[in-house]
């Protein structure tokens, strides 16, 4: 596979923010952009392109907003100079409920606090949505698309205004989305198996959090698309999981919690164990080792 042009003259994919539209009229796209361009320049495996010539790399070659990217080689889609990956975003909602705390009403009225007077107890919760997409510019293949959906809670408050970090929450979105765009592009691997067993993986803070559970592949292949448009990756065979035990800036430490049914060995891609087959993995009947 052709390395991207952006990639073989600084050994690092670029990728430009090409649209975040918000459609709660919070006025929180451009907030949104910045923190999405921090956390993947935090990645350390990206570079950003500056906005402004962004904006005139696309007013100049037409780019469409539907994310499909043109050149001008006939019949070939992409070739969009200067950048590899182009997001495309939608805030999609923002909203906020209050639930009434009834174990701190009943304690107020047991313990008399504030008699004859109406203030209620209560958490807020506030939820966003976004939708997004990441185009590969050199083929014009959607290589991630997701909903993201990011949930914050305050402290119970009574009978006064709650604290909600709405930087936060949107910062928590936009690490999800940079997390998404690394490992598509750079899957999570072992990059490493110490004498006693412990598996390094090549990914730290922000991708991977202690506790988490992986499960690891076989070697990856690719088979054609039926449609004729080219092949499709696929992983291969699961060999078994593994279970972060410490996380640092840029790798993290991880134990085999299965038994796998190859060894394992360096360059096997990991992938996040779905929630729901997490409880399998933690039942004490589990068996451990290689």
């Amino acid at each position: 596979m052709m390395t991207p042009l952006a990639a073989q003259q600084n050994d690092k994919p670029v990728v430009g923010i090409a649209e975040m539209k918000d459609l709660t009229g919070a006025a929180q796209a451009d907030n949104f952009i910045a923190m999405i361009e921090t956390a993947i320049i935090g990645s350390g495996k990206f570079r950003i392109i500056e906005r402004g010539r962004l904006a005139t790399l696309m007013k100049e070659q037409g780019l469409g907003r539907g994310g499909i990217v043109t050149t001008s080689t006939k019949k070939k889609t992409g070739g969009f100079e200067g950048v590899d990956y182009l997001i495309y975003g939608t805030i999609t909602s923002i909203s906020a409920v209050n639930k009434s705390n009834l174990g701190d009403n009943m304690l107020r009225g047991v313990l008399g606090g504030n008699r004859g007077q109406s203030a209620e107890c209560f958490n807020t919760r506030v939820r966003m949505e976004a939708d997004i997409r990441i185009t590969d510019t050199n083929t014009g293949e959607v290589r991630y698309a997701t909903r993201i959906s990011e949930e914050q809670e305050s402290a119970t408050v009574c009978g006064g205004g709650s604290q909600i970090d709405s930087a936060g929450l949107f910062r928590s979105a936009a690490d999800n989305v940079a997390t998404g765009l690394v490992t598509t592009i750079f899957p999570i691997q072992v990059a490493a198996i110490q004498a006693d067993g412990t598996v390094i993986l090549n990914y730290g803070a922000g991708a991977l959090d202690r506790g988490e559970y992986l499960m690891v592949y076989g070697q990856t292949t690719e088979i054609p698309d039926p449609s004729g448009t080219g092949t499709i990756k696929i992983d291969g065979e699961k060999v078994g999981a593994i279970q972060i035990t410490d996380v640092q800036t840029s790798f993290s430490r991880a134990v085999q919690v299965t038994s796998f049914t190859v060894p394992l060995t360096v360059g096997a891609v990991a992938r996040p164990v779905p929630a729901a087959d997490v409880k399998a993995l933690q039942k004490p009947s589990g068996k451990k080792g290689r």
